[in-house]
């Protein structure tokens, strides 16, 4: 696969144009414009399949005689493989020459990494007890004494709040609460 489209210009008279039949490309590519013995205008056009993924920013150019200029086809996003037409004109419409050009998909390359297909799904979860085989820390109640504290209080406050208020909805709360400190001080005694 080349690098870059070669085109031929006023090689073998005025407006001439030279390209090869077809050119194929996974990615952007210039084309290499290359002219004669004579200044030429000429004109690039991308056929509606190959502007489905590739545009060329600027479509005319100016080239003064024995100059070489690379004009960049710019290939996006979009499916592929897509096969379509180049269009050269020279002149002003003098001369127009077509290029097959292909977008294919990358080939496979040398530096590839293969990647598990186990790591595209999330890890599954067990379904038998979790706990088994865990050993739960030595944790003196010296170093708990301040969560201890803090639950004592949130039941002082609960009681309180139950106390001054004939609301059902804090009743609700005030249970909410003590099973709250009740399910901790279960799991720092445990």
């Amino acid at each position: 696969m080349q690098d870059s489209l070669p085109v031929g210009l006023n090689d073998d008279s005025l407006h001439d144009i030279r390209t090869p039949a077809s050119f194929e490309a996974t990615d952007s590519f210039p084309i290499l414009l290359q002219n004669g013995d004579a200044p030429v205008h000429v004109h690039l056009h991308l056929d509606d399949a190959l502007s489905s993924v590739a545009s060329i920013p600027a479509n005319n150019h100016f080239l003064d005689a024995d100059s070489t200029r690379q004009v960049g086809v710019e290939v996006g996003d979009g499916p592929r493989p897509v096969e379509g037409q180049l269009k050269i004109v020279t002149g002003h419409g003098a001369e127009t020459d077509y290029v097959s050009v292909k977008i294919v998909e990358p080939e496979e390359r040398e530096d590839r990494v293969d990647v598990d297909e186990a790591f595209a799904a999330p890890p599954r979860e067990e379904t038998d007890d979790a706990d088994e085989g865990f050993e739960w820390p030595d944790v003196s109640l010296a170093e708990n004494a301040p969560v201890a504290a803090l639950g004592a209080f949130a039941v002082a406050v609960a009681a309180a709040s139950a106390t001054l208020s004939d609301s059902l909805a804090v009743l609700l709360g005030v249970l909410a609460v003590l099973g709250s400190v009740a399910a901790a001080g279960y799991l720092l005694v445990r």
